[in-house]
């Protein structure tokens, strides 16, 4: 019965995996737990097991698959290339559709899935709420007073972390360019981020439009589908993706541009989307993958950007490696340029490139393990601290990452700043 829900879903790659185990220490569940079936090459056995018919699709056996982060730290290690953040989509896909789901999931779905994030309405209206509700500081009461103590945890946990919502979408308001440069750039602004911490798209459109591009923002672009694929849902993002294809069809585009990093790994990654899709041939997913680059990563190859001026006095920063950039992008080129910058005095941070816990909405649907696995983080930021004292701002390139060690650093009581690396580069220009 399970291996007939994988027909027609490719996932020979399974066999690639050798069983070596070089990816245990490298997985932050596995660290965390101590578990085989909670480590990558567990999760493979248990992968292979549905898809050979070995294995009943059970809630147990759904539970590690459901359990990881796709981090994909184990990937980076793997010297078979086993193509695990791929594989680990697809099974969530056939487990998605074929396990009876819990009232949770299904609200997500038929709520937050297929009406709020695909709309930019919607998310508009959302983006309002919020910023009256912080506004009437209203998000400090369910903080700092008992009132926390009668919410659900996933409440105090959303509260905490809730982005900075600017009540106004950044793509609907965007004008033209002040630039005919000789570059031109599409920009992508997501979902949530179009309509929060408008800060981050602001700062990027600074920067390229100084390093001599003009920028486009279209505003048909949709979600980029990242948040529904790692949580088992494959037909919505299938649809974004045509939209966001369409949205960026322009050929005089150069690239698009994305400063969030989950977003990136997802938009380069539509053709894995559409393996087992009768579209799955389509040359438009990899030629639109081809042209999506981290804001960073293009900034570093732009002659306009290397001829910048930097204000005279250093900045310590700390730098964190988001996941999607490290293991699925495949690419420490934001770590070089920031190092290579004259206005930074780059520390290095021990574990920079393992997870923080945040993983989408991986601290709200698994707090209590999000919170163990960012408390190691915090343990390493908190030694470079010590050892560093004047360092006073940290940057990472994608917003869940910000939010959740922003939340981390600020229950410590520790005196950095958490911002996007975009935000210090303009700071920083003379």
């Amino acid at each position: 019965m399970t291996a007939e829900a994988f027909k027609g879903v490719p996932f020979d790659n399974v066999l690639k995996c050798v069983h070596c185990g070089l990816c245990l220490d490298d997985c932050p569940t596995y660290r965390e737990l101590g578990v085989e079936q909670d480590s990558p090459r567990g999760r493979l056995y248990l992968m292979r097991g549905l898809w050979e018919g070995e294995l009943d699709l059970t809630p147990d056996v759904a539970a590690p698959l459901n359990r990881c982060l796709d981090c994909r730290a184990c990937e980076t290690a793997c010297p078979s290339a086993v193509p695990y953040g791929e594989l680990l989509e697809k099974a969530r896909g056939v487990i998605a559709e074929n396990l009876p789901q819990s009232r949770q999931r299904r609200f997500l779905e038929a709520v937050f899935f297929r009406r709020v994030l695909p709309s930019t309405g919607w998310m508009r209206l959302i983006s309002m709420g919020g910023w009256i509700y912080r506004l009437l500081g209203l998000h400090l009461i369910f903080s700092q007073t008992a009132l926390a103590r009668l919410l659900p945890d996933w409440a105090v946990r959303g509260n905490a972390m809730m982005p900075r919502f600017a009540g106004r979408s950044f793509k609907l308001g965007y004008r033209k360019s002040k630039n005919k440069g000789k570059h031109k750039v599409g920009l992508f602004t997501g979902c949530i981020m179009d309509v929060a911490d408008l800060d981050i798209h602001r700062a990027t459109v600074k920067l390229l439009e100084a390093s001599g591009c003009e920028v486009v923002v279209p505003k048909e672009q949709a979600c980029c589908g990242a948040l529904h694929v790692h949580n088992g849902e494959r037909e919505i993002p299938r649809t974004l993706a045509l939209r966001n294809e369409e949205a960026f069809k322009d050929e005089s585009l150069d690239a698009v541009i994305v400063n969030a990093a989950g977003c990136g790994a997802q938009l380069r990654e539509y053709g894995h989307l559409f393996s087992d899709s009768p579209e799955r041939n389509d040359e438009r997913r990899h030629d639109f993958g081809n042209r999506i680059q981290d804001i960073l990563v293009y900034l570093s190859d732009l002659e306009g950007y290397r001829n910048l001026k930097w204000q005279a006095k250093k900045e310590t920063v700390l730098y964190d490696a988001p996941c999607h950039l490290m293991h699925a992008q495949k690419t420490d080129t934001p770590r070089t340029l920031l190092a290579e910058n004259p206005a930074v005095n780059l520390v290095p941070l021990e574990d920079a490139d393992r997870c923080c816990g945040a993983a989408g909405i991986y601290n709200m649907v698994h707090g209590d393990l999000a919170d163990d696995i960012l408390d190691r983080k915090l343990d390493d930021i908190e030694a470079t601290l010590a050892l560093n004292p004047d360092a006073a701002t940290l940057v990472t390139g994608n917003p869940g990452c910000l939010f959740q060690i922003r939340n981390g650093v600020r229950n410590r009581g520790l005196p950095l700043r958490v911002i996007h690396p975009v935000q210090l580069l303009a700071e920083l220009m003379e």
